[in-house]
């Protein structure tokens, strides 16, 4: 019962491990970057620009996950000098438009329409606009790890597992019943 015991911990260890070996990484970027940070499950990529160029600026961020995620993008701006004409997530798998949500004259905010399912690869998010004067922006790259398809290790340490249960209980010797004379 003691190695059955073990050996479940130190699979479930082996599996549990697997996804905190993700990493992102940020390659390379014209903006000022804080993080990336990981809580649990989750990575955030905060980016701010002071400095933006005028008339028109082109902003990105270049940045490698290592397992598939669940992105979320959101961009912004408090200044009304600031007008995005567009801005993309670029990867694996294509592009992905950033949609204006909210527009009010003074301050702009926009993001991906949904969250999308990205896998493994490297990924550039590309910012486009006019400045007419002092203007900054900022955002942030949030993704959510997807557990959902566990990698090919955590499927062999599993059927290894299973595989050591049945040897186990297959030689375990079975109880002699006492004898009436």
């Amino acid at each position: 019962m003691r190695k059955l015991v073990l050996g479940l911990v130190g699979a479930s260890a082996l599996a549990i491990g697997s996804a905190a070996g993700a990493v992102v990484t940020v390659d390379s970027s014209t903006m000022t970057i804080d993080g990336p940070t990981t809580v649990a499950d989750t990575t955030t990529i905060g980016f701010t620009e002071a400095q933006l160029g005028s008339p028109t600026f082109m902003e990105n961020v270049v940045f490698t996950n290592t397992l598939a995620g669940l992105y979320s993008i959101t961009l912004t701006t408090s200044s009304p000098a600031v007008d995005f004409t567009s801005a993309i997530l670029s990867g694996l798998g294509g592009s992905n438009n950033l949609i204006e949500i909210d527009d009010d004259g003074i301050s702009e905010f926009w993001r991906l329409a949904n969250p999308v399912q990205l896998g493994a690869s490297q990924y550039t998010l590309s910012i486009n606009g006019n400045n007419s004067g002092a203007g900054s922006l900022g955002g942030s790259i949030t993704i959510r790890q997807a557990n959902a398809v566990p990698e090919p290790a955590t499927w062999a340490m599993m059927l290894i597992g299973f595989g050591a249960v049945g040897f186990a209980m297959r030689r375990r010797q079975k109880p002699v019943l006492a004898q009436l004379a």
